[in-house]
């Protein structure tokens, strides 16, 4: 089964308040762009924190592990989606109080959602900023906010030394156990913590993520954790590492496979997987190349006794060596 990990229910926030002159404008570099957080492979899909192991590709079809990484990146990247609503609030509407250090979105409430949100954004040193993300039950007026999304962002600078929006380096954290206290929760639990640099144009990009007791959709009542570790030097090579959770089928039981996806500007790259078995003292490597069209070139799985899991040479490939995730 796959699992997608749906963002915060932050737009409707934004339908609650009018833009009129911008104020607190001068925040707008206190927060990251959706942009600056997103981790972006090649192509788009949509799967998640488990890969489905009847799924296999052919020599000169679409490579399996290509799919597979680029649509585990759509789903890490719902903490970009989530941090590119908040910039939208601080952005396109003026903030209701404006002080020498802090400026305030909110509390703002929808006609139609439960909930009463608040933005807040403190510079607390020069180019260094905090902000959160808050909601409350709207019919409980005098309740706690709670916190769903929280973080701290140091923008790059420019060569005059000028604060520059979509670029810097910081980190934040979606709450979804905080989420749940709040009306009209989503099926999500857990929390995901993200770290990321992204200086300027041009330069390499950094992007990690922790997931940490999500749900496993193949295994209802399950709370899993899996990691994500993504790198890009423009113009070049680019790198992904994932943990994901094997589920059991007719051949074999289930585990946790580590995969270090790296793939060149063209598009052509290498997938490196190792996959260990939870009730036993086993592990296996499998590793599948693909070309500039993602068709796949090359796949060894060493254990496999299907003669369809292994083909190609790996001279074909865009990485020459196997390189396994350190996660």
């Amino acid at each position: 089964m796959t699992r997608t990990v749906a963002c915060f229910s932050l737009v409707l926030a934004a339908a609650a308040c009018h833009p009129l002159d911008k104020a607190g404008s001068e925040f707008a570099t206190g927060v990251p762009r959706q942009q600056t957080v997103a981790m972006s492979v090649p192509g788009s899909g949509a799967k998640a924190l488990t890969v489905e192991s009847s799924s296999r590709a052919l020599e000169g079809q679409t490579a399996e592990w290509y799919r597979i990484t680029r649509a585990v990146s759509v789903t890490v990247n719902a903490g970009a989606i989530a941090v590119g609503t908040l910039v939208r609030l601080v952005t396109d509407y003026p903030a209701t109080s404006v002080g020498f250090d802090t400026a305030v979105w909110g509390p703002w409430q929808g006609p139609l959602d439960p909930i009463e949100w608040m933005v807040t954004i403190t510079r607390v040193a020069a180019h260094q900023y905090q902000y959160k993300f808050e909601g409350r039950d709207k019919h409980q007026p005098t309740a706690p906010f709670v916190t769903v999304l929280s973080g701290v962002h140091s923008p790059g600078l420019d060569g005059l030394g000028n604060e520059m929006e979509g670029f810097g380096t910081g980190s934040f954290t979606l709450d979804w156990d905080a989420r749940a206290t709040l009306p009209a929760p989503d099926a999500n639990v857990g929390k995901a913590n993200y770290v990321y640099d992204h200086m300027g144009p041009g330069q390499v990009i950094n992007i990690s993520a922790q997931f940490r007791q999500v749900k496993d959709d193949d295994h209802p009542g399950r709370l899993v954790d899996a990691d994500y570790v993504f790198v890009q030097n423009p113009g070049a090579e680019g790198s992904m590492d994932f943990t994901y959770n094997v589920p059991a089928d007719a051949t074999s039981t289930e585990g946790v496979g580590k995969v270090r996806s790296r793939w060149l500007w063209s598009g052509a790259g290498r997938s490196d997987v190792t996959v260990t078995a939870t009730d036993l003292p086993q592990t296996y490597t499998l590793t599948e190349c693909w070309d500039i069209n993602y068709a796949s070139t090359y796949k060894s799985v060493p254990l496999s006794t299907n003669p369809a899991d292994n083909y190609g040479s790996e001279a074909t490939c865009a990485f020459a060596a196997a390189e396994y995730p350190t996660l």
